[in-house]
C-alpha cells in the first residue's frame, strides 16, 4: 500500500489541466460568438438550398462549360472563345453590378434581377443544348451574357446582401466581424454545394444537367423569396463613388481649355484632372457643385489614386491570358484522359476544378493568417511584391508543365497507347490554383493599400476585373494562332500554344522587373509616394511600385527563367 506521501505525489502538469480546459473553453466560446451568429434571414440566403445550388451549378456546369460544348460537337476554338467571352463579360459586369446596386437598386433588388437573368440564361442554355443548330447557337450567345450577369450578381450583390443581415442598425459594429460572420455562412453552404457537384449528376450529359440546373436554380430562388419578411433591405444611396470618379473626369474634360496653375500639394500625375476643382465664373459655385462640375481638391486626388492602378492592371494582362488558358484548355485535356482511378470507373471533370479552387483558397488563407501574425496590420511592401512575384513566376512554370504533359499525351495517342491518367494532370491544376491564390490575394492587398478609404468597398470587384480581363486577350490569341487549333484536341497543337505562352510570360515578367519599365510610369508612382508622405494621407503605407523594389523579385523570376529556358530555345527554333 502506497504511503500518504506517495499518494500526494501528483504530476504538476495534471494540476493545471482544469485551468487549461477552462481557458480553452473560454477561447472557443469567444471564437464562436465572434464568427457565428444566427439571423432569421440567413438560412433563406445561405442555407442548404440557395448558395448550395449556386455552388453546385457553378462547379457542375459553368466552370467546365467548355467540356460540355465540345461534347455537343462545337469545334474546340469556338467553344474556348465562348467560355472566354463569358468570363470576360463577367469581370466587366462585376463593376457594373456593384455600381448599379449601390446607386440605384440596392443589394436586394440587384440580387433579384441578376438571379432572374441567371435562371433565364440557364434555360436558354438548355434550349441550345437540346439541338445545336444555327438558331440554338444564337440562343447560346444570349445565354452566355445572361449567365455572366447572374454570376456577377452573386459575387457582388448577394455577398453584400448577406453581410447586411449581420449589421445592426444604428450601431457602429466592427465591419471585420460582420464580414467574418458572412463568410462562415457563405463558405459552409458553398462547400456543401461543391461536394454535391462530385456526386450529384457528375457524369450526366449537359442537356440533362442544364435542365436540372435551371429547375434547381428556380426552386432556390423561390426559397430565397420565401424569407423576404425577415430581410434587412438597405435602400440605394442614389450615388456611388464610381459615379463620382466619372463626374470628376467629365468635369475636368469640360474645363480642358481653362488655365490652371497646379499646386505643389497635389499628386503629380494626371494633372488634367486638377481642372475639376477650378471655380468657373458662372453659374454660382453651389450650382456647379450640384451639377457635378466642381469638386474638392481632396476628391480629385482620391480619383487620381484610383486611376493610378490602371498601369498596374495592364501589366497583368499576360497573367490573365494564362489564367484564361487554364480555365478552358486544361479542362478539355481532362476529356481525353483515362478516367479510371483504382476502383473509380470514371473520375468526373469537376474534381480538377476542386483541386484548383481548393489550392487557391488554402494559399490565400495561409497568406491571410501569416501576414498579420508576423507583420500586424501593415504588411511590408516588399512582402506583398514578393507574393505577387511568386504567383507570376508560377504562371510560366504552369504552362511549361502543361506543354510537356500535352506532348506526352499526343505521343501516347499517336502510338495507340493508353492515354494519360488522373495524376498526370494534377500538377498543372495545382500550379494554376497556386498562381491564382498568390496573385489575387496580393493584388487585393495592394488595392487596399493604394486606394483611398472611400473606394476600398470595391476592392474585390476591381481585383477580379483586372485579373480576368485577360480573357479577352485569350480570345484574341486564339484568333491570331488559329492555325494551332483544329476541331478537337487530338488534331490541335495545344502543346505548341502552351510553350509559346510560357516563353512569352517569362519574357514579360523579366522585362517588367529588370528595369525596362517606362521611366514616366516609375516617376508617376514615385510622385504618388512622395505626395502621400508629405501630405500624411491615410494610405501613406501604400506600396511603392518602383523598379528598385521590383528588382527584389528577380531571384523568384530567375527560377521560372531557368525552368523555361528549354521552351525559349524551342520557340526560337520554331521561329
Amino acid at each position: 500500500m502506497p504511503s500518504p506521501a506517495t499518494q500526494n505525489m501528483v504530476p504538476m502538469w495534471s494540476a493545471n489541466v482544469p485551468a487549461k480546459l477552462l481557458e480553452l473553453k473560454a477561447t472557443a466560446t469567444e471564437w464562436f460568438k465572434y464568427y457565428v451568429a444566427f439571423r432569421k434571414a440567413a438560412p433563406f440566403i445561405s442555407g442548404t438550398f440557395y448558395i448550395f445550388v449556386h455552388a453546385w451549378v457553378e462547379y457542375a456546369l459553368i466552370a467546365i462549360l467548355i467540356t460540355h460544348l465540345t461534347d455537343g460537337w462545337l469545334h474546340l476554338p469556338k467553344a474556348a472563345s465562348i467560355v472566354n467571352v463569358q468570363d470576360g463579360i463577367t469581370a466587366v459586369l462585376v463593376l457594373v453590378v456593384a455600381y448599379v446596386s449601390d446607386a440605384y437598386l440596392g443589394p436586394f433588388l440587384a440580387v433579384v434581377c441578376t438571379n432572374i437573368a441567371y435562371i433565364t440564361g440557364l434555360m436558354l442554355l438548355f434550349f441550345a443544348a437540346w439541338r445545336l443548330t444555327n438558331v440554338q447557337l444564337q440562343l447560346l450567345y444570349v445565354s452566355v451574357l445572361l449567365v455572366a450577369l447572374g454570376r456577377a450578381g452573386r459575387e457582388v450583390s448577394l455577398k453584400e446582401f448577406l453581410a447586411d443581415q449581420f449589421r445592426k442598425e444604428g450601431s457602429s459594429q466592427d465591419e471585420e466581424r460582420v464580414q467574418s460572420r458572412r463568410k462562415v455562412w457563405w463558405r459552409s453552404a458553398y462547400i456543401l454545394g461543391i461536394c454535391a457537384s462530385v456526386y450529384v449528376f457528375a457524369n450526366t450529359s449537359w442537356i440533362k444537367l442544364s435542365k436540372i440546373s435551371t429547375i434547381a436554380m428556380a426552386a432556390a430562388f423561390l426559397w430565397f423569396l420565401a424569407g423576404i419578411v425577415f430581410y434587412k433591405r438597405k435602400p440605394p444611396t442614389n450615388k456611388s463613388r464610381l459615379n463620382d470618379a466619372f463626374q470628376v473626369m467629365y468635369a475636368a474634360i469640360s474645363k480642358r481649355n481653362l488655365n490652371h496653375t497646379p499646386s505643389e500639394n497635389v499628386i503629380p500625375i494626371l494633372r488634367c484632372l486638377d481642372k475639376a476643382s477650378i471655380v468657373e465664373p458662372s453659374p454660382s459655385p453651389e450650382e456647379q457643385i450640384r451639377k457635378g462640375r466642381l469638386w474638392e481638391v481632396e476628391d480629385v486626388q482620391e480619383v487620381k489614386r484610383l486611376l493610378s492602378m490602371i498601369p498596374l492592371w495592364i501589366t497583368f494582362l499576360v497573367y490573365g491570358l494564362l489564367q484564361a488558358t487554364g480555365n478552358t484548355f486544361f479542362y478539355e485535356q481532362v476529356n481525353f484522359m483515362d478516367t479510371h482511378l483504382g476502383r473509380i470507373s470514371s473520375v468526373p471533370v469537376v474534381i480538377f476544378v476542386i483541386v484548383k479552387s481548393s489550392t487557391s483558397f488554402v494559399v490565400s488563407r495561409i497568406c491571410d493568417l501569416l501576414f498579420p501574425y508576423y507583420w500586424g496590420e501593415k504588411v511590408p511592401r516588399d512582402v506583398m511584391l514578393t507574393v505577387i512575384g511568386a504567383g507570376m513566376a508560377a504562371s510560366p512554370i504552369c504552362c511549361i508543365v502543361a506543354w510537356r504533359v500535352e506532348n506526352y499525351r499526343l505521343q501516347k495517342y499517336v502510338n495507340l497507347d493508353v492515354s494519360i491518367t488522373f495524376f498526370w494532370l494534377v500538377p498543372q491544376f495545382f500550379l494554376l490554383g497556386l498562381m491564382e491564390g498568390l496573385v489575387f490575394g496580393g493584388m487585393e492587398e495592394m488595392f487596399y493599400a493604394l486606394v483611398p478609404e472611400s473606394f476600398k468597398h470595391y476592392g474585390p470587384s476591381f481585383t477580379q476585373f483586372s485579373l480576368n480581363i485577360g480573357n479577352f486577350l485569350s480570345l484574341l490569341a486564339i484568333l491570331v494562332f488559329h492555325g494551332l487549333f483544329s476541331d478537337d484536341l487530338n488534331t490541335s497543337s495545344l502543346g505548341t500554344y502552351y510553350a509559346l505562352l510560357g516563353g512569352k510570360a517569362t519574357s514579360r515578367a523579366r522585362d517588367t522587373t529588370s528595369g525596362r519599365a517606362s521611366p514616366e510610369l516609375v516617376d508617376d508612382y514615385d510622385g504618388i509616394d512622395h505626395h502621400l508622405a508629405d501630405q500624411n494621407w491615410k494610405g501613406e503605407e501604400a506600396l511603392e511600385l518602383t523598379v528598385t523594389q521590383a528588382l527584389r523579385l528577380q531571384p523568384i523570376l530567375d527560377i521560372s527563367y531557368i525552368v523555361s529556358s528549354q521552351t525559349r530555345a524551342w520557340e526560337g527554333h520554331m521561329a
